[in-house]
């Protein structure tokens, strides 16, 4: 029979590796863990098989593309990344001209404080002038409800003296404020913001070093990432996230340039609205390029460029990777597109929808 001591000695052995045992199995668990997590990571399960719910999809009109630089590629890994065969596309309804439109344009007119009969220009075009010291302006499409707001603030030289702004944050909160007010803060462009400092010089807005330097402050809203999330995630692990682009890859749906003013009547000096309705419940996928076709085809001449500030004939693509097109005017359809990074601002943009299921 085992003496008192020496069970105790065993208990204390079998305590011992029973800990050990644990910790190890537990290391182990989360080591696993990790290892599956990174493997999904870079090998993500595809997305479902291309459904093609809306069958032949609209050609993208970019905008014309001129004094293209030659173009090379410089990539960190030195080779065109590997992407996804497959990408949702969604509806983007085009709105139509129906009987409620000029009443729905004088509210929103209204609500930035243009309350005189407007300027018919023509069925769709409505033009505000308010006779004030700023000379407001409000230059409407009807239809599709976007519009230009100017006010000639350098009318009211002391504007560019009553800069106050505590913040980056203060800007966006108190603009944001203004825009949810008058009707026009949409929920998938609250978080995507670009702030730029103005100056006053000799009349004209130029580029401010600082906030504490800038007399004016201008704001782009710019439309939420898409995020394709995982449908077997309890957690809706994200498998990736793709941007929205514009023509003007600087210029958000919405932008607003304000003053330090306390008064709404001259606190917004300008402002345009070009926001177009997606409608996520509604989409479909598509089969996509590979990075090496889309890039062939930018090469031959194919695509949109935008040159940003460079003004060589030789521009080194640095990124590649996809996103959205947020088109001026709607198509119907929300599509995605290959973007090409270069330097000083350099941007452009090929259609990632197989040529095949695009309509002629």
């Amino acid at each position: 029979m085992a003496t008192l001591t020496e069970a105790s000695v065993t208990a204390r052995k079998v305590i011992k590796f029973g800990l050990i045992g644990f910790v190890g199995i537990t290391i182990l668990w989360y080591l696993g863990s990790a290892a599956i997590k990174l493997y999904i990571s870079l090998n993500p399960p595809p997305l479902p098989a291309p459904t093609m719910d809306f069958g032949l999809l609209p050609k993208i009109t970019f905008p014309e593309s001129t004094n293209r630089p030659q173009l090379s590629l410089e990539l960190p890994t030195g080779n065109i990344p590997t992407f996804v065969d497959r990408m949702r596309i969604y509806s983007q309804p085009i709105k139509k001209s129906s009987f409620t439109d000029s009443a729905n344009a004088i509210e929103i007119a209204a609500a930035l404080g243009f309350l005189f009969k407007p300027d018919q220009k023509t069925d769709a075009n409505y033009v505000w002038t308010n006779q004030d010291q700023l000379n407001s302006k409000l230059d409407m499409n009807i239809v599709n409800t976007h519009f230009t707001l100017t006010r000639q603030w350098q009318n009211n030289p002391a504007l560019a003296a009553m800069a106050a702004f505590s913040s980056d944050k203060a800007v966006i909160l108190d603009t944001e404020n203004y825009l949810s007010k008058v009707g026009l803060l949409n929920p998938d462009v609250v978080g995507v913001e670009k702030i730029s400092y103005l100056k006053d010089d000799a009349g004209k807005l130029t580029n401010a070093l600082s906030l504490s330097d800038a007399d004016f402050v201008q704001l782009d809203l710019f439309r939420k990432n898409i995020d394709e999330i995982d449908p077997n995630s309890k957690t809706k692990e994200v498998l990736a996230s793709y941007p929205f682009y514009r023509s003007n890859p600087n210029m958000g749906l919405i932008r607003v340039v304000v003053s330090g003013s306390e008064s709404l009547s001259d606190k917004v000096i300008q402002l345009n609205y070009g926001y177009n309705n997606i409608d996520y419940t509604k989409s479909g996928i598509y089969p996509i390029k590979t990075g090496a076709d889309a890039w062939s085809e930018l090469e031959k001449g194919g695509g949109y460029v935008f040159p940003g500030d460079s003004t060589t004939t030789q521009v080194k693509i640095r990124r590649i990777f996809l996103g959205y097109y947020d088109a001026d005017i709607s198509t119907g359809y929300a599509m995605p597109i290959y973007i090409f990074l270069g330097d000083q601002g350099f941007t452009a943009y090929v259609s990632a929808v197989v040529n095949q299921d695009i309509a002629k």
